[in-house]
């Protein structure tokens, strides 16, 4: 008898079971984060159920289930991912001490991957016709071209280099749905997944270092199309790294009934359509007209017959009005304070209406006349009677919007 042989026999039983607990800890992670992902409508039931673990069990009493905040990196998501982790790995412990058959689950790997290729598609497709048309990374309104630089969110950097250019935009987002188109067919779900893969992880490089709060979602992203070419590492190993030749597994999945067949292909392209007609509603959007658009830099205020002196560092004068979204208007004060207002343009009678709030008394109701070089605005601030005599500065009067593109440049335009 061979004694390293029965030696290594239960070692040999050890590493299967540990390979097929990390398989099905996996799968159990990838179903749990796609339920109760950002995007998923389960997600508010599951985020509620956790909250009730962070403040009853863990006594995390600090955690909130924050809404509408457009932030997907609140301390609950952080906790969401323990849970479901920890979940994964209970589901796949369960599994592996009741299959006494010692499968390999490739039939549910395999259904897994399908699942999480056309979950990545459905991303990457709302993503990429986001950005094409006016969508994610609209172009920069007159309220971010007056910010300062070094007074900007490191996020409202990116959305602002976003806005600058529409061309880069157009193909940053033509990039994504490319990706996403590939990952629905079977053919080129390797090719989809590395490419999609690529462009993901730069956007989550971004996401990191620029501060925008997609940081866990895009991650998954990138670990998802990892595990969609999982199953090919060793072929792309042999290729790309030995110089081997090499080919990728294509597991053709088909019926021996025709109405099964037909039924399958009908079901797929549904789902690819409904998939593309759901993302390219955004293709369709116009942004809502602004009227009387612009940046009106104040060169006299007049309140109560008495000019203010644009250069006092007070609260009284106006340095400018910035008409930036339809029912919004921005005040900045001599002392470069900013106030936010609700502003309504009536083009007809050629008046501003400024409230605090929606519902409030009126703060200034202003009637303007468009003359050759300025704009003169009289009313009222309050009780007070004013004249503001401003000058319009349009979005194609900034610099950033002006330069455009060039293929030669003697000398950089970096000023």
């Amino acid at each position: 008898m061979d004694n390293s042989n029965t030696i290594n026999f239960p070692n040999q039983i050890k590493r299967n079971a540990v390979i097929r607990f990390l398989h099905l800890y996996v799968i159990s992670y990838v179903y749990l984060f796609i339920f109760t992902s950002q995007v998923s409508p389960l997600q508010g039931i599951n985020k509620t159920g956790v909250l009730w673990l962070c403040k009853n069990i863990f006594q995390q009493k600090q955690v909130e289930y924050i809404m509408m905040t457009g932030s997907g990196d609140t301390t609950l998501d952080y906790w969401v991912v323990v849970v479901n982790m920890s979940l994964a790995a209970v589901a796949a412990l369960v599994v592996l001490l009741i299959d006494k058959k010692q499968r390999t689950f490739k039939d549910l790997h395999w259904f897994t991957v399908v699942v999480v290729r056309y979950y990545v598609a459905m991303i990457m497709l709302s993503y990429g016709f986001a950005k094409l048309h006016n969508g994610q990374f609209p172009a920069n309104t007159i309220g971010r071209l007056e910010e300062k630089v070094g007074d900007m969110s490191p996020m409202g950097v990116i959305w602002s280099m976003m806005g600058a250019s529409t061309g880069y935009t157009f193909v940053s987002g033509l990039l994504e749905a490319t990706g996403g188109l590939l990952l629905l067919f079977r053919r080129t779900k390797t090719f989809g997944a590395l490419f999609s893969m690529t462009v993901m992880i730069n956007v989550a490089l971004l996401n990191f270092f620029y501060d925008v709060p997609v940081k866990i979602f895009s991650s998954h992203i990138v670990l998802f199309c990892l595990f969609i070419v999982s199953g090919d590492a060793i072929a792309l190993y042999r290729f790309f790294i030995l110089h081997q030749p090499s080919q990728l597994r294509f597991q053709k999945r088909t019926s021996d009934k025709r109405w099964k067949r037909i039924t399958l292909i009908s079901a797929k392209w549904l789902v690819v359509a409904i998939f593309i007609f759901s993302s390219s509603t955004t293709l369709f959007y116009t942004p809502p007209a602004v009227p009387m658009e612009g940046a009106y830099n104040v060169e006299k205020f007049i309140i109560n017959n008495q000019e203010v002196p644009s250069c006092s560092n007070d609260s009284v004068g106006w340095k400018k009005i910035l008409i930036s979204y339809p029912g919004r208007t921005g005040v900045i004060l001599n002392n470069d304070s900013t106030k936010a207002f609700q502003g309504v343009v009536d083009t007809a009678k050629k008046t501003l209406t400024i409230r605090k709030k929606e519902r409030d008394n009126i703060y200034a109701y202003l009637h303007y006349n468009v003359q050759k070089d300025s704009i003169m605005f009289t009313g009222n601030i309050g009780r007070d009677s004013v004249r503001i005599k401003t000058t319009r500065k349009n979005k194609e009067d900034y610099r950033l919007n002006k330069r455009g593109f060039h293929w030669i440049n003697e000398y950089p335009f970096n000023k």
